[in-house]
């Protein structure tokens, strides 16, 4: 088995905070087990960005800098003095105002450049159709120098070879969790005072999770169930497309949880009518502390878990059939608490983060070969 001793692997981060993102939430156990190995790891990533702080209690050497997210070629121009200052094996990006630049600044230079992405990271979108179809483009025509597509589950495989990645460039690693620490945080005490039962999200308020149909379906939830609570935690841009429904009482809109394992623990069904394809951390997480769940039937969902057995699914964007589903569960305790065990126990199996470090690191090995 090839050694990664004395390897120097780079990542390239544009996140900025003020949660890790998807990507680098699966990065951070890498990091710690390449470091582990004596690999020389090094971080790009802004001074004050989320994953610095853990990535340097890893053993990762931080390079400080803020990716200019309005010229492409200031950034590539960093990025390409660190390759040639540090000479890394291997270079992961994540993300377009990453992705992009490190694939320009890798250009003719002894560097195995990868990009993580996930069903919602892709294809790239701007904030219009204009700046949508430059930033596809100016990926076309860099997708050569990229060696390594990593994606977290098949669906999104088949995509990229359709839509002309060659098929030995993409590689599957399925996600992961740390059971460990998400039982740890889980213990952690929170103040919610009030009736049950409790149902809801906890995680990022990102757009693509779809919270908009959890608050069109609160009321129908409540009319079958007078005295639920429909709780939404977390911190993001979609806050403020919620803060209607919060006003009316549909839902309970919290800020940052202290930690969302723990909330996740209090809710007696998880809901996560998530708009894009791809599988939450928050979601793995609610899965690993056995909780009953309801998610759109996106993309990639029924590659992890079992719907019917492991989870329910519903259709994306309907309120009514999500609506139905999480009452059926609340009127059915022993139907949910078999759900939950039965993705606890997939989880376990498959899904725990010694499983995702040990994909990532042979893939990092047959990588540096």
């Amino acid at each position: 088995m090839r050694s990664l001793k004395h390897t120097t692997v780079l990542f390239v981060t544009s996140r900025t905070g003020p949660t890790l993102s998807r990507v680098e939430r699966r990065w951070l156990p890498v990091m710690r087990a390449l470091v582990a190995e004596q690999a020389t790891v090094l971080l790009v990533a802004a001074p004050n960005g989320p994953l610095v702080a853990p990535a340097r209690q890893a053993g990762v050497t931080i390079a400080p800098y803020r990716v200019d997210r309005f010229n492409v070629w200031i950034t590539r121009n960093r990025l390409r003095a660190y390759l040639k200052r540090y000479e890394p094996a291997i270079a992961f990006a994540s993300g377009y105002h990453a992705d992009i630049p490190l694939r320009l600044a890798a250009r003719d230079l002894p560097v195995t450049v990868a990009t993580s992405t996930y069903c919602g990271g892709w294809p790239y979108r701007g904030l219009g159709v204009l700046t949508t179809r430059g930033r596809q483009r100016l990926e076309r025509r860099t997708r050569s120098r990229v060696d390594a597509f990593v994606v977290d589950n098949a669906v999104l495989a088949e995509t990229l070879t359709a839509d002309g990645v060659p098929l030995h460039k993409v590689h599957v690693v399925p996600p992961g969790v740390d059971v460990g620490d998400v039982s740890r945080a889980s213990a952690v005490v929170l103040d919610l005072p009030g009736e049950r039962p409790l149902i809801g999200y906890a995680g990022a308020l990102e757009r693509s999770r779809g919270l908009g149909t959890l608050a069109a379906a609160a009321p129908l939830i409540k009319e079958r169930h007078p005295q639920v609570r429909v709780i939404v935690s977390g911190e993001g841009p979609a806050r403020l497309g919620l803060l209607p429904a919060s006003l009316d009482g549909r839902i309970e809109l919290l800020g940052r949880a202290e930690s969302v394992p723990a909330l996740l623990s209090a809710l007696d069904v998880c809901v996560f009518p998530t708009s894009e394809s791809g599988i939450p951390t928050s979601l793995l997480e609610a899965a690993a502390l056995g909780r009953p769940i309801v998610a759109s039937d996106t993309l990639g969902m029924r590659e992890v878990f079992a719907e019917g057995s492991e989870i329910v699914l519903v259709p994306q964007g309907n309120a009514e059939a999500l609506a139905e589903a999480v009452s059926d569960l609340l009127d059915d305790p022993g139907r949910a608490a078999a759900l939950g065990a039965a993705a606890r126990s997939r989880v376990l199996d498959d899904y725990a983060e010694p499983d995702l470090v040990r994909r990532w690191v042979t893939l990092l090995r047959s990588l540096s070969a």
